[in-house]
């Protein structure tokens, strides 16, 4: 059910400085820009930036300075019924992006973790 992690995410509150270090000084690979997330290569793993606001309340998540990790589940409706099987708590219901779907949901010491089912090839 869950095939591999999808990539780990930081947040930032200055994406443009945060990629310049990531790409120009530890030399990662571009994978993905636009203005509020960039992804990286490292080793065939994704680490993932995303920019955030200081100053609005933010959603359900990682401590502005804290990771997140998020687990590839195909079907990820499949995943989530079976983790609602076991109660676990959603944050994060499903959701439909552009980029593919999307749940949170947090462990035992409310760490949050989610789940990312990639959109279908063309």
């Amino acid at each position: 059910m869950f095939k591999k992690i999808a990539f780990i995410n930081y947040c930032t509150l200055d994406l443009r400085k945060a990629l310049k270090f990531y790409r120009d000084v530890l030399g990662l690979k571009l994978l993905v820009q636009n203005e509020e997330w960039v992804e990286f290569e490292v080793g065939g793993q994704r680490l993932a930036l995303r920019q955030i606001d200081p100053l609005a309340e933010q959603p359900e998540g990682p401590h502005p300075n804290g990771a997140m990790i998020w687990l590839e589940a195909r079907p990820i409706e499949k995943a989530i019924t079976f983790l609602e099987e076991k109660k676990v708590i959603f944050i994060d219901k499903l959701k439909s992006l552009s980029y593919g779907k999307t749940a949170t949901f947090k462990d035992p010491d409310g760490n949050p973790i989610g789940l990312y089912e990639p959109p279908p090839k063309e």
